[in-house]
């Protein structure tokens, strides 16, 4: 019977996403997406590139043949570069270098990018990464080793016990993100209203090219019956400024290095950057046990860091809580349960110093139309992470409570509306703000999808934040109301199989006490255009924006080579254009160009300090080549 109903749409009524595979088995196809609750043909076509439906190979006996016959191995080359100079490259005296041996960059203006992975299905996975930043040198002076960042790793999946493998760069990712969470996470606030849950994967291949949000050493994953087992250990080098000090015979725990700042930005372009490379040692270790079902998860994980110096950084009054010492650990449990159309999910942790962050989480779905979501975050001001993600308002988990409400709504079969409202304390003061705080961040958009070809979009988002008065004031500063509220109108559209347009008018408004009020307004329009006879594609925007301040700035995700993005800040007056063109060589190959340029009616200078350019300007080229064998 299930077989039957699957064979027809018409006779399938949607079920709730945990309940389909538990209703029908498994998925014969990927066209079987939009049939779940919550999906739509647009969402399935989005996603397809980065699924694969198929009989689970988790038992399947892997020989040398199969690796040799069936591995997938991908080579990518990227170059690219500012073409204007920028202050930091420019020809600089003998004289001003021995004054100040850090007026400019030591190497040239070109970022390159080298990859190898090699891949059989989801189950192995091994390869290297190389960049080299610009302004870095490159096999010569201080980089004589080639490239200033190599990052490499191996990956077992499923091989008897052995759920998961890794040796060299891996990434650990726990829970909600609380206690352990290596590397980016991604449950920011946005038009996905009723996702705010973290869907930690545990242990993972590290392909990325962030010279800080990895781990490296080792880790492994047992699995015996409904439980998993894991342990990982990372101990790396990283970028941070030091000093020596003078050991006391009589105090024999006495750190005889302090840590004074960390160095987060990967960039190694002058002396002092080059100085402040791998100076420090630090070590993490940890581990988790979880019990799982297809309803049910809960687990335990403990983390502890390790330097081989003592952190004592100069901390302002806002930030007096946070970590200063050597060591840190952290313990937590986290749990998700479905029962009916209810998903509770959640997180409680505890750092070395008794602080405490919690968040707890429901999702509901009500029908097939409308999903509501509920979400509660406190996090307390002094509590110390070691490696943490978390939804919030804030950056860091510390200092905020807050409730997050929600919905999406399906009212007619072509327009759907997704809806959220959060309101956020801050009960210790913050970075230019000098008093404990509140606010709230209220988003609602509408879509209409005429056809599969038509999605059309409003967005009106509502944020209020309180913040420092910018004026000369005796004293503490005292807080004025800040409020920003963007509306955004957008469309896109395909005309055939070879052209699709997309469109969108966005406008910003912000306010700041009694200063005068900014806006901010874009407009853009794109083209992406699959020529016919050739295996060519184009991808071209020409945008156009007016902004009075920094404050009123706009941002706008672009399209980008295969595994890099852009979003760049729409700030001042002018006009954006970029272009992308990608060839595909057969089956085995692919080139992409992309060249894009800001030009400003504004001012006569672009960026600051040694990123400045003298003109009205700014250009950046980008080649990347990918092969497949």
């Amino acid at each position: 019977m299930a077989t039957a109903l699957r064979s027809s749409s018409s006779g399938l009524s949607k079920l709730p996403k945990h309940a389909y595979r538990e209703a029908y088995g498994d998925l014969f196809s990927i066209f079987e997406l939009p049939l779940i609750d919550g999906w739509d043909v647009q969402t399935a076509q989005l996603i397809e590139p980065f699924i694969t439906v198929s009989k689970d190979p988790s038992r399947e006996k892997i020989t040398a043949k199969k690796l040799l016959n069936y591995g997938k191995n991908e080579v990518v080359m990227r170059w690219q570069r500012i073409l204007e100079e920028q202050d930091g490259y420019r020809p600089i005296a003998p004289e001003e270098l021995a004054t100040n041996p850090n007026a400019g960059y030591l190497g040239s203006q070109d970022r390159f990018y080298a990859r190898y992975r090699y891949r059989y299905g989801d189950r192995i996975s091994f390869g290297f990464t190389a960049e080299k930043d610009p302004g870095e040198e490159f096999f010569r002076g201080t980089q004589k080793q080639g490239f200033d960042f190599y990052s490499g790793h191996l990956f077992l999946k499923d091989f008897g016990k052995v759920k998961r493998f890794s040796l060299g760069d891996y990434q650990a990712q726990f829970g909600q993100g609380l206690t352990f969470w290596s590397g980016l996470g991604f449950n920011r606030k946005g038009s996905f209203t009723v996702s705010t849950a973290q869907l930690g994967r545990g242990i993972g291949p590290y392909t990325s090219i962030n010279e800080n949000l990895f781990l490296r050493g080792s880790a492994v994953t047992l699995t015996h019956g409904n439980f998993d087992v894991s342990a990982f250990y990372s101990g790396k080098r990283i970028d941070g400024n030091v000093s020596e000090i003078e050991a006391d015979s009589t105090d024999f725990e006495q750190a005889a290095t302090v840590i004074t700042s960390f160095q987060e930005s990967g960039f190694h372009r002058t002396r002092n950057e080059v100085e402040d490379k791998n100076a420090i040692f630090q070590e993490h270790f940890g581990g988790n046990i979880s019990y799982n079902t297809e309803r049910f998860h809960v687990g335990v994980t403990a983390a502890h860091m390790r330097l081989d110096g003592a952190i004592n950084r100069r901390l302002a009054e806002y930030s007096q809580f946070r970590f200063n010492g050597t060591e840190n650990t952290v313990i937590g449990g986290d749990y998700l349960w479905k029962i009916r159309n209810f998903t509770f999910f959640g997180e409680t942790t505890r750092s070395a110093n008794g602080a405490w962050a919690t968040l707890n989480g429901l999702n509901i779905d009500m029908n097939a139309r409308l999903s509501v979501n509920i979400t509660q975050r406190n996090y307390d001001r002094d509590f110390q992470s070691v490696a943490s993600v978390g939804f919030g308002e804030g950056s860091l988990i510390e200092n905020e409570s807050g409730v997050y409400f929600g919905v999406e709504f399906r009212p007619f079969k072509r327009w759907k509306l997704n809806a959220y409202a959060d309101h956020f304390k801050f009960p210790w003061l913050r970075f230019q703000t000098d008093a404990p705080s509140s606010g709230y961040d209220l988003l609602a958009q509408l879509e209409y999808q005429p056809r599969g070809s038509t999605s059309i979009y409003f967005r009106y988002r509502d944020k209020f934040k309180p913040i420092n008065t910018r004026e000369e004031v005796e004293g503490v500063d005292y807080l004025v109301d800040q409020s920003r509220r963007n509306f955004r109108l957008n469309a896109s559209y395909r005309a055939s199989r070879q052209v699709r347009f997309r469109s969108r008018i966005e406008y910003t408004r912000y306010n700041r006490g009694a200063e005068p009020l900014s806006e901010g307004f874009m407009v853009y329009q794109d083209v992406i255009y699959n020529f016919k006879e050739s295996p060519l594609r184009l991808t071209f925007r020409y945008a156009l924006f007016d902004s009075d301040t920094y404050d009123a700035r706009l941002y706008a995700y672009e399209n980008d080579v295969l595994y890099s993005f852009s979003i760049p800040a729409y700030n001042g007056r002018g006009s954006r254009v970029y272009a992308i063109l990608k060839y595909r060589i057969g089956r085995w190959a692919n080139i992409w160009l992309r060249w894009a340029q800001f030009y400003y009616t504004d001012r006569n200078e672009v960026g600051t300090g040694r990123e400045a350019i003298a003109g009205n300007t700014r250009t950046e080229v980008k080649a990347q080549l990918q092969i497949k064998f």
